[in-house]
Parts: structure tokens; sequence; C-alpha cells
């Protein structure tokens, strides 16, 4: 299988470094910076590509992670080294599978997908869309091995993209902003700063392989933290005197309502 990824940047790269090794996986890339490409090149094996063009005649998948205002630089020199027998994977933010079908002429399937910042660990969060009707099966399983490596996949229909973009999409940062916050609280309390920080981040690690291990329910293992009158308890009860649950869910609807703007 043969994979082709116009744009190495952060994200790419991350997708590239996870899939590097694979038995039976050759990857391609170009990029707008040639030394870079040359580093991750070394570093992963990938064949760096002399342009778009070449890139797409190798390719059985062509991965478009270039920023969204940059594709129409791209469309040019690899629509006409497109053909039925390939697929292209957009990770290209806010581009839909009519507007990206729509800009290529029709002439492969197209897969939209959209990673979230912790691939960078090999911990991601992947939506990938599998709406178009002319995938075939293979092609359909092929995509789901592309990003596993670099974390959890979950088939998402298109219509529910825009809910993902806010839920996780969105979530690292609104994560690292409630973290930010902790530590905050910690250091004002007299907590060492750097002392404060490694605790956090551990908190939250453990919460989280805990949640993810465990068969209860997320309520069930928050009750487990809670004794009658106790510190936990009483800081619960600011959140909801304060309405912290529903000013979270507004949140995430703002972000909602703003990825549909933008989409």
């Amino acid at each position: 299988m043969n994979i082709g990824f116009i744009g190495t940047g952060n994200m790419g790269a991350a997708i590239i470094e996870a899939l590097s090794g694979m038995e039976g996986i050759t990857l391609y890339g170009v990029n707008r910076t040639r030394s870079k490409l040359e580093e991750l090149a070394a570093r992963t094996g990938l064949i760096p590509c002399g342009d778009v063009r070449e890139l797409t005649e190798k390719s059985d998948f062509v991965v478009l992670a270039v920023k969204p205002q940059q594709v129409g630089e791209v469309w040019p020199a690899m629509v006409p080294a497109l053909s039925s027998d390939k697929c292209m994977i957009s990770i290209a933010a806010g581009l839909t599978l009519e507007s990206l079908q729509q800009s290529i002429g029709h002439a492969c399937p197209v897969i939209r997908v959209m990673p979230i910042t912790p691939v960078l660990v090999k911990e991601g969060v992947t939506a990938v869309c599998l709406d178009d009707k002319t995938l075939t099966q293979e092609q359909k399983d092929a995509v789901q091995r592309i990003f596993s490596p670099s974390g959890d996949v979950h088939i998402v229909a298109e219509n529910l993209f825009d809910v993902f973009t806010a839920l996780i999409g969105s979530g690292p940062a609104l994560l690292f902003h409630l973290m930010e916050t902790l530590i905050e609280s910690g250091v004002e309390l007299g907590i060492e700063r750097a002392a404060a920080s490694r605790m956090v981040k551990k908190l939250f690690r453990g919460a989280g392989i805990m949640a993810e291990q465990s068969e209860q329910h997320i309520s069930l293992l928050k009750e487990m933290s809670i004794a009658p009158a106790g510190t936990t308890n009483a800081a619960l009860a600011h959140f909801e005197r304060t309405a912290i649950r529903g000013n979270i869910m507004d949140a995430i609807r703002k972000a909602y309502e703003r990825s549909i703007e933008l989409g």
C-alpha cells in the first residue's frame, strides 16, 4: 500500500511517524519546506517526491494534510493524476465531502478524517467519515489501518462531524485549560508551581486510565472519591450552585455552532 502525504507539518508528520516501519506500507511526501521533509524522511524512511503530481501518481491513498486555505494550490497538480482506483483522504478541517468531490471532479473516492493533537503521542481520537458511496471495502479497511497506529479510530457520519469537532476536536484545549486552572489553584494555595504541574498532570493521567479500564459508569467512579460533608463534596456542591455543568455544555454547543459556521 502506497500512501502519499501532501503536507508534512505537525499532524501529517505524527501520522507518518506512527506508520513508519509497518510492513507492506510505503510512504511518500511533499512539503513546502524541503529541509523539514528530508529530516522527516531520515527518521521514518519516507520517500520525498519532487511535486504533488509525482506523489499522486505513485500513491494508492493521497492524504491531503495542508491548511484549508492552501488546498486551492494543490488541485491543479493533483487532479490530473487522480484515477478511480485511488483514494483521497482529507484531514483539512472544515472541507465537506461534497466540496472535496467537486474540487477533484469526482475523480476518485474521498474519505474525510479528523485527527486531534494527541496523535502526536499516539494517543489520538480520530473520526473517519466513510459516507462516500464509491468507496470499496478494501479502502474502508485501509483507512482504519492508516490511522489506528495514532490512537483510536471511530467511524463518524459526516452529519456528526461538527459535534465531533466541538466535543473531541476542541477537547484537548479545554482539558489543558482545566489543568492550567487546577495548577494555578495549587500555586495560589501554596504549592510550588513545578510540583503542582507534576501533580495535576499525573492526576489527569491516572483518572483517564482509571476511567478507561473500569467497567463502572463515570458517575460511580466520581462517587468513589466523595465523602459525606467532605472536601470533594464541598467543591462539587459549589460547581452545582454555580452551574459549572451547564456552562461546560453551553461551551461545547458554542464550539458546535462555530464549527457549523466555519464549515
